[in-house]
């Protein structure tokens, strides 16, 4: 019996089970994810500015705003789909990870990519956009002095919508948002490709 080769295999095994294993590809994958968030929210952001700058009924700035975000959606997921997974938001990345789609360290890099690519987005946007930035602070951001022109987008509750309400709206997009990339893009069948189809629809529709 070969105790060598046994202990060499043992020790390979082990190595490649490690989490740190594939830890250069998982930060190259980061790097992607950040670009891919901040392309997407750049031109969300950017058309929600842009509709926050000119006149228009609620309505009209309400679609504009949804389809600005809806597009910018699945343009950028289907170009970094095949790379990244174009997930674009930590939720997302939360699920992926409870179903084992993506290990522990990628899902931590996820997050921190997916969070300073959004900021990276506004900032940019911050910079580029003419006029002055448009904000409605909500009742409760209203007693901090930080609401102020220093955020392109405040989220707030309509009128008339408690904050319990609120909650349950944004669990059930959320929810939908999440199930749509698990039937649709985790699951391998013939209708992957078009995943980003159906994210992008679900997004327009809870924007607006």
């Amino acid at each position: 019996m070969d105790v060598t080769n046994n202990t060499t295999t043992t020790l390979n095994n082990s190595e490649n089970n490690s989490p740190l294993a594939n830890f250069g590809q998982d930060v190259k994958a980061a790097s992607l994810e950040f670009v891919g968030t901040a392309f997407f929210l750049l031109i969300g952001l950017g058309g929600i500015q842009a509709a926050a700058s000119n006149e228009g009924s609620g309505v009209e700035k309400t679609m504009f705003v949804a389809t600005s975000m809806g597009l910018s959606l699945l343009t950028s997921a289907w170009l970094f789909y095949r790379i990244t997974g174009g997930l674009f938001n930590p939720n997302i990345s939360l699920a992926l990870w409870m179903i084992g789609g993506i290990s522990t360290i990628r899902f931590i890099l996820y997050c921190i990519a997916q969070l300073a690519g959004g900021v990276a987005a506004a900032a940019i946007v911050r910079g580029l956009a003419p006029g002055q930035f448009l904000v409605k602070c909500g009742r409760f951001w209203k007693s901090f002095r930080f609401c102020t022109h220093l955020f392109i987008v405040s989220v707030y509750l309509q009128n008339h919508t408690t904050h319990v309400q609120g909650v349950f709206i944004e669990m059930f997009i959320t929810s939908a948002l999440v199930m749509a990339v698990l039937m649709l893009a985790a699951e391998k069948h013939e209708v992957t490709p078009f995943a980003p189809v159906s994210s992008a629809w679900l997004l327009t529709d809870g924007t607006s």
